[in-house]
């Protein structure tokens, strides 16, 4: 506010001071802003200098500058102060924010502390500290900036961060890769914020060279929703994804707003299918390159409908050459983990709070159309589609009806 002369300006507390500080930079207010500022105010922004808001800036006049320009740099997305700390003439405060740059169109999220030093009652220094690399790499026009990365309790990840808006979490199938959602993702990503993950031993991912289990996956899911403040999210699982899907919304209902179970089970694996499953495992870890395609052709067989195999050998060798550039090793793993180490989780159906949606194909032999009617059973609020002539891979199989099928209850207000 200008204030008239002769007219004393309000005494407001530490924390009312950058409260309105916070108010008039969000409404664009730079002239009520600066009046909350001492003549010499300090500005304090660390980072790569190719960066726009990096710099350090004195007085008034160069940090009215600094808040003209923020806008023509950052369209904000969301900013929400979690801890907002006071003692005497200064003030610390915590929380999250996600802008996109304009000059690239990459979408930045990340945690911030912001210092703001106090003195006779104005701001007289503001610094704030955050990820000023990943701010770096979203200014670059160079880099894949969709292209992520983080190490969750030791094990790196790789996804793909596309789109802005509510996150829809997207975890693939035992062989494949997060491109198995390409089409969903594509249909998506115009509204919704589309987290696809790699999963461990699959593609860009590493793995645990002791090996993991669906709990290791659901514990290290849940603590990136969680630490990079996605969540609540909407979690699409595919086959094994969808195993650590029903582990996250069981044990973590806080962070599921609504599931999405294709083609999965809550079983162990039908102990009939051990022995195959031990033989594949020694072609994939020591057999030759021939062996190798062989086994996975057997595999894509086995869990892709009769006619859509017969229709789609392009898409398949597209396929196998995902399967095959997997790490001999992290696959073999994977393996263990989806299969012969399975657990049994119907005991935690009974907990999943968040709507559901279950999909199968008629023509899945993987996990059977009985296993996901049982799966449905079990949850209060769950229903189930079934996909005619569709095998275990619906989102290759069906991509539009698949995509369609997702959409539609995402945004089914009933529920």
């Amino acid at each position: 506010m200008t204030m008239q002369p002769g007219i004393s300006r309000p005494a407001l507390s530490p924390t009312e001071l950058v409260e309105n500080y916070f108010a008039a930079f969000a409404t664009g207010n730079i002239d009520a802003a600066l009046e909350l500022m001492t003549e010499d105010v300090i500005w304090h922004i660390d980072g790569s200098t190719h960066v726009s808001t990096v710099g350090l800036l004195a007085g008034r006049a160069q940090v009215r500058t600094w808040l003209e320009s923020f806008p023509q740099n950052f369209q904000p997305q969301t900013f929400t102060i979690e801890q907002l700390i006071a003692s005497d003439n200064t003030v610390v405060v915590h929380g999250h924010f996600r802008h996109s740059v304009i000059s690239t169109g990459n979408a930045f999220s990340g945690d911030f502390v912001i210092l703001f030093t106090l003195r006779d009652g104005l701001i007289a220094r503001y610094q704030i500290f955050e990820d000023s690399a990943s701010l770096s790499r979203a200014f670059d026009p160079s880099i894949c900036w969709q292209k992520q990365r983080i190490r969750l309790n030791g094990v790196e990840y790789a996804f793909s961060d596309r789109g802005n808006g509510p996150v829809v979490m997207f975890s693939h199938g035992l062989f494949v890769d997060r491109t198995f959602f390409e089409a969903q993702v594509a249909a998506l990503e115009k509204h919704y914020r589309c987290i696809v993950l790699d999963m461990p031993g699959h593609s860009e991912s590493g793995f645990d060279p002791q090996g993991w289990s669906f709990d290791n996956i659901t514990a290290d899911l849940a603590l990136m929703i969680k630490e990079l403040s996605l969540g609540p999210v909407t979690f699409v699982g595919h086959s094994q994804g969808g195993m650590v899907g029903m582990r996250l919304a069981a044990r973590h209902p806080e962070l599921i707003s609504r599931l999405i179970i294709v083609g999965s089970s809550a079983r162990a694996e039908y102990a009939e299918r051990i022995p195959n499953w031990q033989a594949l495992r020694h072609t994939l870890l020591q057999g030759n390159d021939a062996e190798r395609v062989t086994a996975l052709e057997n595999v894509q067989r086995l869990v892709n409908a009769p006619q859509w195999f017969s229709d789609n050998a392009e898409l398949l060798a597209e396929e196998r050459t995902i399967m095959l550039a997997h790490d001999r090793i992290g696959i073999t793993l994977a393996l263990d983990a989806a299969t012969l180490n399975r657990q049994d989780c119907r005991n935690l159906l009974a907990d999943i709070k968040a709507p559901t949606l279950v999909v199968c194909g008629d023509k899945d032999i993987a996990t059977p159309l009985e296993l996901s009617q049982e799966i449905v059973d079990a949850i209060t609020d769950a229903r189930l589609e079934i996909m005619a002539g569709v095998g275990h891979h619906p989102p290759l199989e069906a991509p539009q009806e698949l995509a369609s099928l997702i959409a539609d209850f995402l945004q089914d207000t009933r529920r």
